[in-house]
Parts: C-alpha cells; structure tokens; sequence
C-alpha cells in the first residue's frame, strides 16, 4: 500500500473541512487523471449554487440540511397535492387499487436499491394523498335524500348554531316517523332550521316535523359546494321544521354525545358570565367569540368592518390566541415557580410550567369549540411545550408538518377548507421568515459589541415593531391570497390595520382575557372583562377607521384556481428555498400572471334550480333577475368583483329584461362591449318560458331556453331543462367580444323600436345570432359524478316501503296513514 496516492483523499478531506484546494495540485486515480484547477464557470454556474470543489462538497452539505430541516414539509406539501389530484380526477378511483400501486413501487424500488430515494417519497406520499381521500370518501358515504320528503323525526343535537331566521341544529337520527333509524336507510344526520324562540343545548333529544331537501350543489362552476361538506359531514338532508321542536327523554345517549353536551353547557355558562359582566354590545359579543368561540353576536357591520380592516383573523381562534393563552399561563406559572424558593431549587420549573401550560392550552381547545385552526394550533403549541419538556426546540417547519399531517390522515378534506388553508400557510410562511432572521440575527450577535441600556432598549422597540410589521405583511400576503380565492376580496389596508389593532388585541385584549377565565371561578372577573371591553371597543374603532380608507375597494372577484395554486407555489418557493434558488419562484408568480392576464368573470351565470339568473347589461354591468338578497346571488356578486351591498341596484330592468304571463325574455352582453342602453349589439337572448307554447315559439326564436317543461325533440336553441341541470349542476357561460360593426344604425333603430311596441314573444330574434357568440361554459358537476355529488337514493316511495316492511315485521298495521 506504500504507493499508492493519497492525494484523491487529501484533497476530499481539505474540502469537507472547507480548506481551499490548490488549482494546480493533479488527482490520479484508478480512472484516471483529474485536473484541479478551477475550470470557468459558464453563465449557468455564476447563477445558480457553485459545482466544483469545495463549493460542491458545500453545495451537498447544504441539500442535506435543507432536507433535515424541510424535507417533512416537502412531503406534507406532497400529500396535499395528492389530496388535491384525488379531488380533480375525472373519475372516483379505488383506493386498494391505488395502495397496490404503492406498495409495488415501493417494493420494485427497494430492490433496485433505490428505497431511500427523495424523489420516491415523494411519489409515494403523492399516491397516499390520493388513496387517503379515495378511503375517506368510502368511508364516509352514506344514504341522502333525492327528493323533498315531509317526516316526523326524533334527533339527538350535535350542534347548533344561531341564524338570520333561525337557530340551525344538526341532528343524529334516532327515529323516522316513529320507527328506529336504525331499521331504515336514512340520513344518519340532518341539519334543520328551527323557529328563532327554539333553545336546544348538545346532547338534547327532540322531537319534530320537518321539511327535508337533498343537499344543494354547487352555487356555480368552482364555486362554494355545501354538498361537498356535506358528504363528509354525513349530513344527507337539510330543511327546516314545522313549529317549534319539543324536548322528549333520552333513551340512549352515547359518552360522546354526552360529554359534548357538558362542554356545550359549560360554554354557555360561561358565556353567560362574560355578558352579565359586560353591557350589551358589541365588545361583550366579541369578548364571548374570542374566549368561548361564540361568534353568534357579532352583527355583520362588525366583522364586515374587521374584514375590510384585515383584522378577521382575530375571530378565528389560531395560532396568535393559542399562543398568548398558554404562553402567557406559561409565563406566570414559571414566575410563580421561580418565586418559590424550594420548588425552583428541586424541580426543573421551566418543565413544570410547559406541563401546566399545555393543560391550559387543553382547556382552551375545549372551551373555544376546537375548529380546524384551533386544533392546528393546539398540536403546534403542544409541539413547543414537549419540546421544553424534552429539551428540543418545538417550533420549526417540521412542527407544522407533523401537525398538517396529522389533521389530513384523520380528514383529508380538511385541505378544502379556507381556514385550514389560511392556518397552515401563514404558519408556514411566519416560520421560514424567522428561521431566516433568527440564523442572521444570531451571526450578528457574536460578533457586536456590549452597548448601553438606552441602545438596548431601542434596538428592542425596533425588533418588537419590525416584527409587528413582517409579521403582518407575511402572513397578511399569505392569508390574502387564499382569501381572494374563497371571498373575492382582500385588505387594501390591512398592514395599516394590523399595525393599530394588533398591539391592543396582544398586550391588552388576550391578557385581560386570560386572568378573567383566571378569576372568574372566584367572582373576581368583572375588572379584567371590563379593561377587555374598552380595548375591544378601540380596536373596533380601529377596525372601523382602516374599513373607511378602503371605501368597498377590496372587492377584486375570486381568483382563478390555478392563478392561486402558483403564486402559493411561488410564495412558498421564495421563503423556503435556499440562497440563489429562491429565483425559481419567478416561474409560478410567471405563470399565475398569464393566468389572471387571460381570466374574467363569467358573463351569464344560471342556478341548478333555473329559478335565478345573472347576465350582463349592454354596459357591462351584472344584472340579477331578482333584487332579493340570497347565497346565490351574493355569490355571484362575489365572483365578479361586486359588493354583495349593491344587490338592491343590480336587478335587471327593460329593456334588458322583459316578463309576461308566458314566460321571461333576457338579453345577455359580453363585458367587452359598451353599447348604450337600448342600441342593440351582439347580444345572447335568453328565454325562460312558462307555457308550452311560448317554448315552442322561443324554440326557434331564443338562442338559449332554461324551462323545467320538456323541449321538442327538434328545438334548435340550445335547452337546459330540468334533467339537464340535475346532471350539469349550475352553468357559467362567457361571451365572446362582439364585432361592433356587425349592426348599422338602422339596425340597431329597429331593436330599440321593437323594444317599445312589440309584445315580449315578439321581439325575440329570429335569427339566433347571439349563440355564436358563446365562447365558454362550464358546469358545476362532471361526468360521471363524484361521490359527493351523486344522486341520493331516499326517496318518498322507499322510505314508505321501508316503514311499511317494519312494521309488517312487527305485525302491525301498515297503511300509508300509519307510515305518515
């Protein structure tokens, strides 16, 4: 072995230690000779991390700190695109078809020695997403109403929430017109509006008649889908009861059902509490919703007035609640260790108050109503706390991670939901920031001077309000794109909110909040609820100063999907890649850019029921068919970019829209076009006919027919009837820009006098020029259908054979009067 070259070896270990090499020296080895000298860099090289020598040996020391520290978070973001394809696939898949796959990926990569391959966790973690979602969907299905359908029903309340009209209770089944849910196929749970007197606490059982409807679908294409949580929730009917429900005993309550009445109970007393301390108000109600989770009381000016401000967030019990909740119990449990000489001697205190901290922050999971966010950062908090109890850091990406997977492999269709989107992502990106600025900060700390109190104390302030700010901004940007993708609006001013709301909410709010659930078992609450109550009532004038600045601008339309899906891509690329790959973020905030460059709301939009319509006006505004508020119809102002407060000014007018005994006439124009008010143009005529002659008529006259009659066979319009729009869901169609010199003027004095003199069927177009103007439709259901969106199965006529075949069983009278 004496001669052979060391120098291969010499020169590797130089590098691993980060010693510069010789460009001169000359490695010989078994395949050869390598020169050492530093070759030039192309343009590529100059850019991008260094490739050669010690810059490559840094270059690998880098990835595999990058995936020590984020390489779990890589997989959580894998997962969730698994979930997100499972969601889009055309058709349901078979999830042990897909955990077949797994596992032979997985076995044909081990044997090939690729078993701890990055890129096959990926993939691995990618196909379980999908075959969660599929197991899930399995799991969760069960039988809904296809039909209206009139039943007297006994229910136990696992919920209830307070309404416009009505208090909303969700009910688990326990009888259907007096026979045993269990011996049907039925709804295992339904969710029944009540009269507004009706107070019905968790855990009670009650006894009513209702009114049953199937779960509605989608309000439009990409819409909200209530029947999407509604297939998760097992909810298969909703409705509303006739007269109030009537409280009947218990027969058999389960431990669950149980203990949630007692927390239930218990919320409402506390509740209680907070408003006999408080006068009525708007700081009692906000007080209740931040301590109990109660947002019942908040009047819609209100938290219209923190949304605009961007100061929502504080509604939603997360991270920052959780965190000055079991922090600050934290915080005075190791001061009140400390000062106990013997204890602070024999016991590690720091341990004992993360133990006691993480049973405050069990108790205020509990009493807060633990929504996803509250649950999200119940495990980030616990994170911490075990982690000072182990003596690790708690608080890192890999804490989200855990924590995002966690909730997803209990319930995948968490990652639909705004709130666990806005959660996690804002966690995500508040973290990456710190870790950042927490790695710089401690570099500049070994190497600064000692300095005096005065510049101690500034340079605190000045962390303290720069933290305020990044903290704001980052999570205000994160936040505020999954935000214009769920409600069409954003915060203009939601820095300039956050920067004057949020110290009152954080020294003052939380704190006095905290010691009065402290004190209250001990009669001692009303000082600390009323200190609340006034900075409540500054924040709210806060919330209503930044409101007035924005004077209804944030109503920008929802974002397209994919224009969302790439600028989180393209945020999340420039806060968690290392060094110079951070520039990859340009390609998605590129692409979301082209997306929104191409993207405009939908000029005709038409609901499954065929009742509601929207179309544009010869100027370009969105007319509604009916001025009275609904979810519909402020959805459809949402999607385009409208305040739902000016609905009572978009109902359409003539010569836009005409009705007689036979039917309605609308004409719908694109957004591009501008044409006075009664000048004719490019235009598509919509016909919603009542009678069978005006159909046949609008036949050959309408360019589009929506009518629940049945159509000829050979109509030349094109017709969504009833069955059509079962199938379809509700339409969105866009227009294509109209040639402006396809009317002359004579043509368009001719529209406008026929507007004036002829009878409504007579002014449809017989030519149909309108329909080759529809560049685009979509429908809010595919084909086939999802599990969620698939027809029910309880209809009247099975639930009265059902019954009928019961109490045949059990020998008695089954006729259809006994059944109803």
């Amino acid at each position: 072995m004496g001669g052979t070259n060391t120098q291969p070896v010499d020169r590797i270990n130089r590098a691993r230690n980060g010693q510069p090499l010789s460009e001169s020296t000359e490695i010989s080895g078994p395949a050869g000779a390598f020169e050492g000298r530093s070759r030039a860099r192309s343009p590529i090289d100059r850019f991008l991390p260094g490739r050669t020598g010690a810059e490559s040996v840094q270059t690998g020391r880098d990835r595999e700190a990058f995936w020590d520290q984020k390489g779990l978070l890589c997989l959580a973001f894998s997962y969730c695109g698994g979930i997100g394809l499972y969601a889009v696939l055309p058709q349901e898949p078979l999830w042990l078809a897909v955990a077949a796959l797994m596992a032979a990926i997985a076995g044909t990569a081990y044997f090939c020695g690729y078993g701890r391959s990055l890129a096959l966790l990926l993939v691995l973690t990618l196909l379980g997403g999908v075959c969660a979602g599929a197991l899930r969907s399995d799991l969760v299905a069960g039988p809904k109403l296809a039909e209206p359908v009139t039943a007297a029903l006994v229910g136990t309340v696992l919920s209830s929430q307070a309404g416009v009209s009505g208090p909303r209770l969700v009910l688990k089944v326990e009888a259907i017109n007096k026979v045993p849910a269990a011996a049907l196929r039925f709804p295992e749970k339904v969710r029944i509006r009540v009269p507004p007197a009706s107070t019905h606490s968790v855990g009670e059982t009650i006894s009513l008649r209702a009114r049953l409807f199937p779960p509605s679908g989608p309000v439009m294409p990409g819409g909200y889908d209530f029947s999407f949580r509604a297939f998760f929730q097992t909810l298969g009917a909703t409705g509303y009861s006739y007269g109030p429900p009537r409280k009947v005993p218990a027969e058999d309550v389960t431990t669950g059902i149980y203990l949630a009445g007692k927390v239930d109970r218990f919320r409402q007393y506390l509740s209680g509490q907070i408003r006999e301390s408080l006068k009525e108000g708007p700081s009692s109600a906000l007080a209740v919703a931040l301590l109990v989770g109660d947002r019942n009381g908040i009047s819609d000016q209100e938290e219209e007035d923190l949304r605009a401000a961007g100061l929502a967030h504080i509604l939603a019990i997360s991270g920052l609640h959780m965190a000055l909740f079991a922090g600050g119990a934290y915080s005075v449990l190791l001061f009140v260790f400390a000062a106990i000489g013997p204890v602070a001697v024999r016991w590690p205190i720091h341990k004992l108050a993360a133990i006691a901290a993480l049973a405050a922050a069990v108790f205020y999971l509990v009493i807060s109503g633990a929504s996803v966010a509250t649950q999200r950062s119940f495990l980030m908090i616990a994170l911490v706390f075990l982690g000072v109890v182990a003596g690790r850091r708690g608080l890192t990406l890999r804490s989200v991670a855990l924590a995002a997977l966690f909730l997803l492999l209990l319930a995948p269709e968490r990652l639909f939901h705004p709130g666990f989107q806005m959660s996690f992502a804002a966690v995500v990106c508040l973290v990456a920031v710190y870790d950042g600025w927490r790695d710089r900060s401690s570099e500049r700390l070994r190497n600064r001077r000692p300095h005096g109190l005065p510049v101690q104390v500034i340079r605190f302030c000045g962390k303290w309000a720069a933290g305020l700010i990044v903290t704001a901004a980052v999570a205000g940007l994160a936040t505020g794109i999954i935000g214009a993708y769920h409600f069409g609006r954003i915060a203009p001013y939601g820095l300039i909110g956050n920067l004057l709301g949020m110290p009152v909410f954080s020294l003052i709010v939380m704190p006095m909040g905290v010691l009065a659930l402290v004190l209250m078992p001990f009669g001692l609450a009303s000082l600390p609820l009323a200190v609340m109550a006034f900075a409540l009532e500054v924040l709210m004038e806060i919330a209503a100063f930044t409101a007035a600045l924005s004077a209804g601008s944030g109503a920008i339309g929802n974002l397209p999907a994919f224009a969302t899906l790439w600028l989180m891509t393209g945020l999340f690329l420039g806060l968690l890649a290392q060094g110079r790959w951070r520039v990859l973020a340009v390609g998605p905030f590129v692409a979301a850019a082209a997306v929104l460059w191409d993207h405009r709301p939908p000029d005709v939009q038409i609901s499954d029921t065929g009742m509601r319509l929207a179309a544009r006006d010869s100027e370009g505004v969105l007319k509604l068919s009916d001025s009275r508020s609904s979810f519909v119809s402020d959805v459809w102002l949402q999607a385009d970019g409208s305040r739902v407060q000016t609905i009572k000014s978009r109902k359409m007018k003539s010569p836009q829209r005409k009705c007689d005994a036979s039917g309605c006439i609308t004409a719908a124009y694109s957004a591009h076009q501008s044409i006075p008010v009664g000048g004719g143009g490019s235009h598509l005529l919509i016909s919603q006919p009542k009678t069978a002659e005006a159909l046949r008529e609008d036949c050959h006259r309408a360019d589009l027919i929506v009518t629940d009659l049945i159509a000829p066979q050979n109509c030349p319009a094109l017709v969504f009837d009833g069955p059509f729009r079962r199938e379809k869901g509700a339409i969105s169609i866009w227009l294509a820009r109209p040639d402006r010199g396809q009317y002359g003027p004579s043509e368009q004095m001719q529209a406008r006098s026929a507007a004036k003199t002829e009878p409504v069927k007579e002014r449809v177009s017989d030519a149909n020029r309108g329909r080759s103007n529809i560049s685009k439709m979509r429908f809010a259901l595919s084909a086939p259908k999802r599990p969620w969106h698939k027809d029910g199965t309880v209809t009247n006529r099975s639930l009265r054979e059902q019954i009928a075949a019961f109490l045949r069983e059990r020998g008695k009278d089954a006729s259809p009067s006994t059944a109803y």
